[in-house]
């Protein structure tokens, strides 16, 4: 069993995985990666994650039914919902589906990195 945080990314990019599995690896948080809403679903079943970081697609398997499904499998585990499509979804709509914030690829890291350390300060400790 780890003490380190747990974390899920699920993003179709592997370029975006990996760039989240080096930025976990430098917080020595514990990443386990996937590309697709089924595995993710699969996952979290399996274990219990701090915080589900998940890309929010149009028009493909991933989304606001992703969202959903994670949360009521695990209800507490914090969500941050991230897109390329903001014309699509709003921060205050993503939050009815249970995501805790919505972030517009590219990523401002500075504030995504405040939003996992909030989330985790209220999951983890």
């Amino acid at each position: 069993m780890t003490d380190r945080p747990k974390i899920l990314v699920v993003d179709k990019d592997e370029n975006i995985l990996s760039a989240f599995g080096d930025y976990m690896r430098k917080k020595n948080y514990s990443m386990t990666g996937v590309d697709n809403a089924n595995t993710g679903l699969k996952e979290i079943r399996k274990q219990s994650f701090h915080l589900l970081i998940a890309d929010v697609r149009a028009n493909s398997e991933f989304g606001t039914g992703f969202i959903s499904q994670a949360k009521k499998l695990r209800d507490n585990m914090k969500i941050i919902a991230i897109t390329s499509y903001p014309d699509k979804i709003t921060e205050s709509e993503i939050k009815t589906y249970g995501a805790d914030y919505l972030f517009i690829k590219p990523l401002e890291l500075n504030k995504l990195d405040r939003a996992i350390d909030v989330c985790l300060q209220s999951n983890y400790k």
